[in-house]
């Protein structure tokens, strides 16, 4: 009988995308040979996930965890391919473990959550796959993102059953002390919601990297020449056009969807005011939205039943 080495497990796991106990097993039963032991991965339904992890997985949903302190919180993203399987008992369930596992190990970036063990064995990596092949669609935790620390506050605000979710982080002197205060909560909620509806991409001016700056200057300058604005005045029209942007694109710098008399900074300063953090500010901000980055393909419905009739042939 072949001896069968983890190399080749390796190799017929990155293959296959099947868990690497069924691969050795696998290999096993097929003394070594790799064709015939993705022939039977294939059999039992954990070879799929190979052919499946290269479709567009742009639905499933964004889910946040925060600490019970307000001291920490984490974004995550889970895919799916359609709507339908986003309310599937197996999918929920995974998000479910998904965001339990979180809470307790407070992983620190995506490819540690990955390897944090499924309390149905391998890990959490190894979970999605085995149920891309129980489902039948290409399933992925595809983003992570966490905030927070010892001397910040953090709350988050989920959107539409979990199509948008933010993280949001104050800080200020003696914020620490105050962290489960509500009225404190509700204004970092409230710059959250402010976050999902609202879409900066910046913090700050301050935060906006120069070649981003000048290629939206570039931008202006020929939106104006296409006007035909006189060239010798474009420069100065452009510095108008960006201090708009700026209440656009920075989040400090929008006017707050609750009171537009007043930009979001001005409202987090007043608010902390009153609370006796003379200094309340924010820090830091993520938004995930749903199957952002995802390429959808436009797929006819009689070319999709097609190849599905060609793919149970297989």
């Amino acid at each position: 009988m072949a001896t069968v080495t983890p190399q080749m497990v390796k190799e017929l796991r990155e293959s296959t995308l099947a868990g690497m106990a069924d691969c050795k097993k696998a290999l096993d039963e097929a003394q070594g040979d790799m064709e015939k032991a993705v022939v039977i991965l294939r059999e039992r339904g954990l070879a799929s996930a190979a052919k499946k992890a290269g479709r567009a997985a742009s639905e499933g949903v964004v889910a946040s965890v925060v600490n019970a302190d307000n001291s920490k919180g984490f974004l995550v993203e889970v895919n799916c391919e359609t709507d339908f399987v986003t309310r599937n008992d197996d999918f929920q369930a995974f998000v479910a473990e998904i965001s339990k596992t979180i809470e307790t190990k407070q992983p620190a970036d995506l490819a540690a959550l990955h390897a944090l063990p499924s309390s149905k064995g391998g890990t959490l990596e190894e979970a999605a796959k085995n149920l891309v092949a129980k489902i039948g669609e290409n399933i992925m935790v595809r983003r992570f993102g966490t905030l927070g620390s010892a001397t910040t506050l953090v709350t988050s605000y989920v959107h539409a059953g979990g199509r948008v979710g933010v993280l949001v982080e104050l800080a200020g002197e003696g914020i620490a002390k105050q962290r489960t205060n509500p009225a404190l909560v509700e204004v970092a909620k409230d710059v959250a919601l402010q976050v999902a509806a609202m879409k900066p991409g910046y913090l700050s001016r301050e935060g906006i990297p120069a070649a981003a700056l000048e290629s939206e200057k570039e931008v202006f300058a020929t939106q104006y020449r296409n006007q035909g604005k006189p060239e010798n005045i474009i420069p100065k029209i452009v510095l108008s056009r960006v201090e708009t942007w700026y209440k656009e694109a920075c989040l400090v710098e929008q006017p707050f969807v609750k009171d537009d008399g007043k930009n979001v900074a001005a409202h987090v300063t007043s608010t902390g005011k009153s609370l006796g953090i003379a200094d309340l500010r924010v820090v830091n901000f993520i938004r995930l939205e749903l199957g952002e980055g995802v390429e959808k393909k436009s797929v006819d419905f009689a070319t999709e039943v097609a190849a599905q009739i060609a793919d149970a042939k297989k």
